[in-house]
């Protein structure tokens, strides 16, 4: 069965004040989840949007007359609601209300089961089925709402959980580094971690107002982080808004994507004997230099769609620990089946400092292929095989590398866009075969 309302990656996403972000079917999509997770009491949380506010208050009615209770912990990264699922043994399950990296105009729902993972396909199916089959109650408008931070107060029990996991010291005394949190969930929770960890904190993002999250500051947007980081010869980090994705710059202002962060962690835990298989996951976006680099190092590399939530799955099934995607959503397993950009941060700053060198001296040496990405607005996801002339396009692309370069194309999960990937070493044939392409997505499908 192919879902209606949940993306094929991360949850719900959409427009808030369209459906399915509507106060009714909010309401309702919380019964159907409290029924079809079997959850008695659910951690709620929130990114920065001010539409979470509301949405809060329609989803936690939904669960509660499904019988469950619900402890609304404010603003809290994503993979703190998975992280106190995992850990504390409190919850059944949770709901974090956040579209991620995408514009405050637009919010989501993500859900989580006992086990602090992203329900299954299954469950979200069973869940959408539920919600079909209920009758909505009548809507109301969208409500009017103030916008107050009411920010967890759990990040220093979160600390504490990282701190144990984590070998070593637990301190950077004197470390400084500049933090983009995007204004989102990470802005003063994350902040609040890494003073914990005794680390200077030079923040940039603006103050939150439910209206700027992502709003060009963020993992997005690195390029003021890293600009700052080469003036001042620190190491910057930059999360999404619900802080579970990070893009690092080094001391020289370069911009660590998460290829880059991958390679840095397999080639640590390999010399420490901790990484499994010798085995790394990444996805389809991953630059063929980049697994080419890591094949040369004796690191097998295995590749899924995109979407963090595949990469955990395919690292479970090789019994490999560590992956991630280009974006910068990082899965390390011993941690959490889950991306979390505020420990991957401590973890990279754990490398730098055992290895007495600055994070810029860890570059790995090597140069990407050229590589650029089309994303295209849609207003059908059809079969591509049913899109004149596309399949044929690509065929007559790949001939054209001959073997020195790929084409991959993909729906995105989340949204109406279909996205082209071209690499290859000849930069202007990439743009020549990328740009072709596109022209056929807007003919054919692309949005009126």
């Amino acid at each position: 069965m192919e879902k209606r309302i949940f993306g094929a990656t991360d949850g719900i996403r959409g427009k808030v004040g369209e459906a399915p972000l509507r106060p009714n079917i909010i309401k309702e999509l919380g019964r159907a989840i409290a029924k079809n997770t079997y959850a008695k009491k659910v951690l709620l949380g929130r990114d920065t949007r001010e539409s979470g506010i509301w949405m809060a208050e329609q989803i936690t009615d939904g669960l509660q007359a499904a019988g469950a209770e619900v402890e609304n912990f404010g603003i809290l990264p994503t993979p703190a609601v998975q992280v106190i699922i995992k850990d504390s043994g409190e919850y059944d399950g949770g709901v974090m209300l956040t579209a991620s990296h995408n514009p405050a105009t637009d919010n989501g729902i993500k859900v989580f089961g006992a086990d602090g993972d992203k329900i299954s396909d299954e469950q979200e199916l069973s869940v959408e089925a539920t919600f079909f089959e209920a009758e909505l109650e009548a809507d109301i408008e969208v409500p009017e709402v103030r916008f107050v931070k009411q920010a967890s107060e759990s990040a220093e029990k979160y600390y504490e959980q990282i701190a144990a996991s984590l070998v070593g010291d637990n301190g950077f005394d004197g470390m400084k580094i500049i933090l983009d949190a995007a204004s989102g969930a990470g802005h003063d929770w994350s902040r609040k971690v890494f003073e914990e960890f005794k680390l200077e904190v030079d923040q940039i993002d603006p103050e939150p107002n439910g209206k700027n999250i992502n709003d060009g500051y963020g993992a997005l947007y690195p390029e003021k982080m890293a600009e700052l980081a080469r003036e001042e010869g620190l190491i910057g980090v930059a999360l999404d808004g619900d802080a579970d994705r990070i893009v690092l710059a080094d001391e020289e202002g370069r911009i660590w994507d998460g290829d880059r962060i991958v390679i840095l962690l397999a080639e640590y835990l390999k010399k420490q004997g901790q990484l499994p298989a010798d085995t790394v996951v990444l996805t389809e976006y991953s630059n063929l230099a980049t697994i080419k680099y890591l094949e040369n190092e004796g690191i097998t590399v295995a590749k899924v769609v995109n979407g963090d939530r595949y990469v955990a799955q395919k690292c479970i099934e090789l019994g490999a620990g560590l992956g991630g995607e280009l974006a910068g959503h990082i899965i390390y397993l011993p941690w959490l089946r889950g991306s979390d950009g505020t420990f991957m941060a401590l973890m990279v700053l754990r490398i730098v400092q055992e290895s007495g060198m600055r994070l810029a001296d860890l570059w790995a040496d090597y140069e990407n292929l050229p590589s650029k990405q089309w994303g295209l607005k849609v207003r059908e996801k059809r079969d591509l095989s049913e899109v004149a002339g596309f399949n044929e396009a690509v065929a007559k692309a790949e001939e054209r590398f001959a073997g020195k370069g790929r084409v991959f194309v993909r729906y995105s999960g989340t949204e109406n866009k279909l996205r082209i990937l071209v690499e290859g070493e000849d930069a202007a044939l990439v743009d020549e075969i990328g740009d072709g392409l596109a022209e056929i997505i807007k003919k054919e499908i692309g949005e009126w």
